[in-house]
């Protein structure tokens, strides 16, 4: 984004290097918004979520289902969370995946004896899921507490950007 702002400032100058600085910065963010921010936190005492423009913390005793049909997901008694951060593999990574991917995986890991390939440890949903499943089972007795809150701060920015964008134009 940088070199593409580069290039207009060389090629057209100043003045409408200037004017597109706000478009310019409005991919950037989507682009960090989107592919860079979103991740799976996982900690003693909780495991947290951070979405494009929600962030969730759980704790370990609400937690009731740990899915990876799309994507990581935990059910909690307030709903489904699903993590951008961690997607399952497409349909190729299922056909290339060796026998002993799905092995030595937790208990809670298994559906009718088989794994399904958002489950297998090469993936970004299945790595976590197991790390989740692992630390799960031995803390689901734990206090159950679900928090969701708003990205204040990235919604302002989106917003403060798509209004300069407009302005610009």
């Amino acid at each position: 984004m940088t070199l593409a702002w580069f290039v207009i400032l060389i090629g057209e100058g100043l003045a409408i290097a200037l004017i597109s600085l706000p478009g310019v910065a409005l991919i950037a963010m989507s682009s960090l918004l989107l592919f860079w921010f979103p991740r799976v936190e996982v900690s003693e005492e909780r495991v947290k979520i951070v979405n494009v423009l929600r962030e969730h913390t759980i704790s370990w005793g609400a937690i009731k289902l740990i899915d990876t049909r799309w994507a990581l997901a935990i059910t909690t008694d307030k709903g489904k969370i699903t993590a951008w951060g961690a997607p399952a593999p497409g349909r190729h990574s299922s056909i290339f995946a060796s026998r002993d991917q799905g092995q030595h995986l937790p208990e809670s890991t298994y559906i009718a004896g088989t794994v399904r390939p958002g489950d297998l440890v090469s993936s970004d949903s299945g790595a976590a899921a197991a790390h989740i499943r692992r630390l799960w089972e031995q803390r689901r007795d734990q206090v159950t507490s679900v928090e969701s809150k708003w990205s204040i701060g990235k919604i302002a920015a989106i917003t403060a950007l798509v209004f300069a964008t407009v302005l610009s134009l």
